[in-house]
């Protein structure tokens, strides 16, 4: 097992952040543990390996909108009310716009409607889809293992955004990635210098009331966007410290690392303090150590792997299959070691990536969530051919990995989150190994 012993001109941020949802809201119940002491107990003795696989900008309608027994879409409605079919999507397929702002206009209220509204969406450029043969490595996990099809991210965007939800169960309040033409990326002009560059900034909630709070939530309710950039959006220095589940793993005496990519969007750990500068920022590795690690038995108890940035199947950096043939030969290596017999792999796509999608994410508090994403849940104790219908997101892969690990949670959000165990079944034989092969690239479409 896993175990062991305001107002928009309030710019200041010393503490961490509430991510409460104003009381006139509804904060739908995650579902999961209370009833499952047997199911936990099994699934401290056979999941050793947690790793938490983290690809960018889609959406499930975008990739499993026609997965049998899942609820997906063929067709989508504009903002002006007319429907239209979803469009086949391309290998080198463009997106849109997948700012903080555009997610809140694209679910226009839950709605699900104005994603033809964003930067890059005109005309309906991105209600689009692929079929199974374009990505069918990804529709072959789904068929062998657990596809999640009510899995929401935790924010309605960007990726810095989003990648805080991974590992701390909040955004520390920022809503942005740094943008380089509004100057935040300090002095230097580079981007991610983070906590080591003082004159770095990063557009950002201020601390709020719960007046405020509510104030908020009811412009998202409206998808008022200009009412929120011009009155409630600041810019602050991307260094604040704030707890995160590898602290809560270094204390139990669970290992873990954080396996980074070449972009400083994935770079989170980078804005926190006591990570940065502390111990635990040996922990924080290049992504290429990740399959040595597997295959020389150092794969720690508790992974988080971010893709090379041409393969991470974001939009315009590199093209969907080769990006697929990076997944494939990442859990390929995990399915070939002995580590696979006690591993949960949790393949997600951090935002929507400015992609149609048709199912309203709950509005939990001011950060979200946003548009459905796509899961995999890849064990030999994964439901075999299971979609997995319960509400859930990122949160909720922090919950599964809290309640394996037994330590305690961060903070609401993943307190109430879905915990995933319904996804498993721990008296089933355990699946063999799906050892896939690499697509040639030179022929998809």
């Amino acid at each position: 097992m896993i175990a062991a012993a305001c107002t928009g001109s309030a710019a200041t941020a010393d503490h961490v952040p509430s991510t409460s949802a104003p009381p006139s809201a509804s904060v739908q119940p995650g579902g999961g543990s209370s009833g499952h002491a047997q199911e936990w107990n099994l699934a401290r003795r056979k999941i050793t390996h947690v790793v938490f696989l983290v690809k960018e900008n889609r959406t499930f309608d975008t990739f499993f909108g026609t997965f049998p027994g899942a609820d997906g879409a063929t067709e989508g409605e504009l903002c002006d009310g007319s429907t239209i079919q979803l469009q086949q999507a391309t290998n080198d397929q463009a997106g849109a716009t997948h700012s903080f702002m555009a997610g809140i206009k694209a679910i226009n209220g839950g709605r699900m409607n104005c994603f033809d509204q964003i930067d890059g969406g005109e005309g309906g450029a991105t209600y689009v889809q692929y079929t199974k043969d374009q990505i069918p490595n990804y529709w072959a996990y789904a068929k062998a293992f657990t596809l999640g099809d009510r899995f929401f991210s935790s924010s309605y965007g960007p990726t810095f955004v989003e990648h805080f939800w991974l590992v701390a169960s909040s955004s520390n309040r920022y809503i942005d990635n740094e943008r380089p033409l509004a100057g935040q990326g300090g002095d230097d002009g580079r981007l991610g210098g983070y906590c080591d560059d003082p004159s770095e900034r990063i557009y950002s909630f201020p601390k709020m009331s719960q007046a405020d709070e509510r104030t908020v939530f009811d412009l998202e309710e409206h998808a008022n966007v200009d009412a929120l950039q011009n009155d409630w959006v600041v810019e602050r220095w991307p260094c604040h410290d704030i707890r995160t589940i590898p602290d809560l793993l270094q204390h139990a005496g669970v290992s873990w690392k954080y396996y980074l990519s070449d972009t400083p969007y994935f770079d989170v750990m980078g804005t926190i303090p006591h990570i940065r500068y502390g111990p635990m920022w040996h922990d924080v590795v290049d992504n290429s150590t990740f399959i040595p690690d597997v295959r020389s038995g150092h794969l720690p108890q508790v992974s988080w792997l971010m893709p090379p940035t041409p393969l991470s199947d974001h939009p315009g950096y590199g093209d969907l299959c080769d990006g697929e043939n990076w997944t494939v030969r990442t859990i390929d290596a995990i399915m070939h070691s002995p580590e696979w017999q006690h591993t949960a792999i949790f393949l997600t796509w951090d935002d929507f990536g400015g992609f149609f999608d048709h199912v309203a994410p709950p509005h939990v508090d001011i950060y979200g969530d946003g548009p459905r994403v796509p899961l995999l849940v890849i064990s030999p104790y994964a439901k075999p051919g299971y979609v997995f219908h319960e509400t859930s997101d990122f949160t909720s892969v922090l919950r599964f990995i809290e309640k394996l690990s037994d330590t305690r949670s961060l903070g609401r959000r993943d307190a109430t989150a879905n915990d995933m165990i319904d996804a498993f079944d721990f008296t089933q034989k355990p699946l063999d190994p799906l050892v896939l092969r690499q697509r040639d690239c030179s022929k998809a479409t």
